[in-house]
């Protein structure tokens, strides 16, 4: 009896033990996946939003209310507040949507093309080569049809067959939060509503390099060190709390409506020359949240954490997993002239 109780209790430590072994690798593997995810998601997320931005202002698009979307200016800036954010930000560009098709004949007089893209529409805007840009106001009938523009091209310009026929568009990007269903999901609108193209995006944060002057070089802001282009020559920065910038900047740079940080990032052409886009991913949760053991929000791994995306500070105490991805984005077409 005393040999069998010993082999029982030697086997329910060792029984314990290789418990405690797979449960500690299983918990791991979910915590590496849900990192691996997070990441993908915000490398993702960054790719799409990047594209768009560094081809904003393509072709020049004249100022004005583009049709469709939110755009009424080649950058459309969308600050969540000022001062400290407590939500993400949002921002619509004027930016290359796709390719329709190529030129079929010359197009060097009067304001009527033949493409190979049967699939245009009126009031669909359209560039060539980026330098020049009209309105759709007509469509023939056939694969190549004649498309009859807003205006004409200016001679001597001339686009030979086979040039690039690209459609242009208002692109919105935006964050839903946490009552959305489902939430943190990144949303990208051209116009025809927004639709969720990443999931588990918690925010979005941008800041802008002006040069107001046209002088080829970044504006100096408040804070930042004189005749050179540092981390305080981004606006906004309202609260002064990004820690890669330094110490607090007193007031902060605001794009407040009226300001003229404002004015001149809302313009066409903008004088915005640099984007710094932050992404900020967590973890997503499961159809059934808040369960002991789930490492979306687990009671073991809470821990006061600190995710500083430029002027939003999100706090967390739930041990939730989060990511944030900074990027410099230079914008092909950024300049006055």
């Amino acid at each position: 009896m005393i040999e069998l109780m010993v082999a029982v209790a030697a086997f329910g430590i060792m029984s314990l033990a290789g418990f405690a072994v797979l449960s500690t690798g299983q918990r791991t593997a979910v915590s590496n996946d849900q990192t691996v995810q997070i990441q993908q998601n915000v490398r993702l997320a960054m790719d799409l939003i990047a594209r768009d931005v560094r081809m904003a202002s393509f072709g020049n698009t004249l100022s004005g209310s583009f049709p469709g979307g939110l755009c009424a200016n080649s950058i459309n800036t969308g600050d969540n507040q000022v001062g400290e954010d407590v939500l993400p930000d949002t921002i619509s560009v004027i930016t290359v949507f796709q390719q329709l098709g190529t030129l079929t004949q010359p197009f060097n007089a009067l304001n009527v093309i033949t493409v190979s893209a049967p699939g245009l529409a009126v009031n669909d805007v359209i560039s060539l080569e980026g330098t020049f840009t009209a309105t759709v106001n007509a469509v023939g009938v056939g694969l190549t049809p004649a498309v009859t523009l807003s205006q004409p091209v200016v001679p001597p310009t001339n686009y030979a067959i086979g040039t690039a026929v690209v459609q242009i568009k208002c692109i919105t990007y935006s964050v839903s939060g946490p009552a959305a269903t489902p939430p943190y999901q990144l949303l990208r609108d051209n116009g025809s509503g927004a639709v969720a193209v990443v999931d588990g995006i918690e925010s979005l944060k941008i800041a802008y390099a002006l040069d107001t002057d046209n002088d080829g070089t970044i504006d100096d802001q408040p804070g930042g060190i004189a005749g050179i282009p540092d981390c305080k020559d981004f606006v906004p920065n309202d609260s002064g709390n990004n820690n890669s910038c330094g110490p607090p900047v007193a007031g902060g740079v605001s794009l407040a409506a009226g300001t003229a940080a404002f004015t001149a990032a809302n313009a066409t052409p903008s004088a915005i020359r640099q984007v710094r886009l932050t992404v900020v991913g967590r973890a997503i949760p499961p159809a059934a949240a808040n369960f002991p053991g789930n490492t979306w929000r687990d009671a073991t791994f809470t821990g006061q954490s600190l995710v500083q995306a430029e002027d939003q500070r999100i706090l967390s105490t739930a041990g939730i997993r989060r990511r944030a991805l900074t990027r410099m984005v230079t914008l092909r077409n950024g300049s006055n002239s």
